[in-house]
């Protein structure tokens, strides 16, 4: 069904698929992930249902979800673009009402994948984890970490939530921050149509989200920088990241980071 960084998704017999990781990947970090998922399978949100961790495969199986992304369904009929923004605001809303999970916090993994990243200096990385330190961090709700139309399936018996494997509990901003920052940017090509265009459209889902929460949300730009910073430490394309870094660039400069 498709191949990643870490693993490989195979379809098998009586409604099942694989999650195959490669070789090289650890036994350890797949149980990490396997703990992530149980946990995530305590709530009622629309997950594939996970049966089991198959350690000689190297594989997580889950349930086969029949549908397509939310992402092609926008393609399809470009014309329903703000419903199809309306929506998923609104199953990122209730993603955030789940609390009280045993689950990574969300500040750490970004620390971590700041100090990680080899296209910022020490200088900034210094000032990002300084401004990320002075964020409100008193919410423990629950955080997808990669949630995006692609993270999406629409089948038959509705929407279905998928790829958890960064789920953390932290706060709601941070994860909307993320979100933001894929629409506009994730994937980003260099046709400037297309920058217009996704800029638009993340505005737009974030106005959505803004209607479904009635939470404080002037924090939210104060995110931006610290969730984009931990982003370059993963494989991005060339045109994503000179944007991410233009951007990162020009509020780490300023004398007071907003």
């Amino acid at each position: 069904m498709g191949t990643g960084n870490t693993a490989k998704v195979i379809v098998r017999d009586g409604g099942t698929v694989a999650k195959v990781f490669h070789r090289h990947i650890g036994r350890d970090f797949i149980e990490y992930e396997y703990a992530i998922y149980k946990e995530i399978a305590k709530t009622p949100l629309h997950v594939p249902r996970l049966y089991s961790f198959e350690k000689e495969n190297h594989a997580l199986i889950f349930e086969r979800v029949d549908g397509t992304s939310l992402m092609a369904e926008m393609k399809r009929s470009p014309f329903l673009l703000p419903i199809h923004m309306r929506r998923l605001a609104e199953w990122h809303g209730e993603i955030h009402q789940r609390q009280d999970l045993k689950l990574p916090v969300l500040t750490d993994r970004l620390a971590s994948r700041i100090s990680q990243s080899d296209y910022l200096n020490e200088s900034e990385k210094e000032k990002i984890l300084s401004h990320l330190d002075g964020l409100p961090d008193h919410e423990r709700v629950l955080c997808h970490g990669d949630f995006h139309p692609d993270n999406v399936l629409i089948s038959k018996k509705g929407h279905v939530i998928i790829d958890w494997a960064d789920a953390a509990v932290g706060n709601r901003l941070a994860d909307i921050a993320r979100s933001v920052l894929l629409i506009h940017y994730g994937g980003l090509t260099s046709s400037p149509v297309q920058g217009m265009f996704r800029g638009l459209l993340a505005g737009h889902y974030e106005r959505c989200y803004r209607k479904t929460d009635p939470s404080d949300m002037s924090e939210l730009k104060n995110w931006i920088l610290p969730v984009a910073a931990a982003r370059l430490s993963e494989s991005i394309g060339q045109t994503e990241k000179e944007v991410l870094l233009k951007l990162i660039h020009s509020r780490v400069n300023k004398r007071r980071m907003v």
